[in-house]
């Protein structure tokens, strides 16, 4: 077995059109399809089909369903049922997945452009500790205005895995 990493992530919002632009806006990501597009009923999928493939609700149906890239790390899927979802913000406090990172090389300005596509950007840029900790080294948390917590890090100074660890962490080429 070879794992290469994360491909994508997938992501169910109850706008499709305002998760895109958002991805778009503030973090300059690209549609590069979109297997179900908005408003098209000829092609959305009855959730009692997916249920077997992956547990979908049944009473649900996808509606929208579009492949975005991001940069140089995973690609995004968003979804959009019906009946909608009721968008819910994360916080790390949740069990399973809580947020995501974006490594940003000018973590301001990337704080800025999530702020100007109507994410609440918290505290922050806040300097790193840990193995994480050097000059330069930052995370800034952002809730998107359906509800996803995205973290911006930049890491230019590296970090200091434990003694005996045998891989390095993972940071997005230039």
């Amino acid at each position: 077995m070879s794992i290469r990493g994360i491909e994508h992530i997938g992501i169910t919002v109850s706008d499709l059109a305002q998760a895109e632009q958002f991805f778009i806006g503030a973090l300059g990501a690209s549609v590069l399809y979109r297997l179900i597009p908005p408003g098209d009923d000829s092609k959305r999928v009855e959730g009692e089909n997916m249920n077997p493939l992956n547990g979908f609700p049944p009473e649900l149906n996808v509606i929208g369903l579009s492949m975005l890239r991001l940069a140089n790390g995973s690609n995004v899927e968003l979804f959009q049922t019906a009946p909608a979802v009721n968008d819910r913000p994360a916080h790390p406090g949740l069990p399973g997945i809580n947020h995501f990172s974006v490594y940003v090389d000018d973590i301001h300005k990337a704080g800025v452009q999530m702020r100007a596509h109507g994410a609440k950007m918290f505290d922050g840029p806040s300097d790193c500790f840990g193995q994480e900790e050097g000059h330069g080294n930052q995370t800034w948390f952002g809730m998107t205005p359906f509800g996803v917590l995205i973290e911006l890090i930049s890491l230019p100074a590296g970090v200091n895995c434990d003694d005996g660890t045998t891989q390095q962490r993972w940071i997005p080429a230039p």
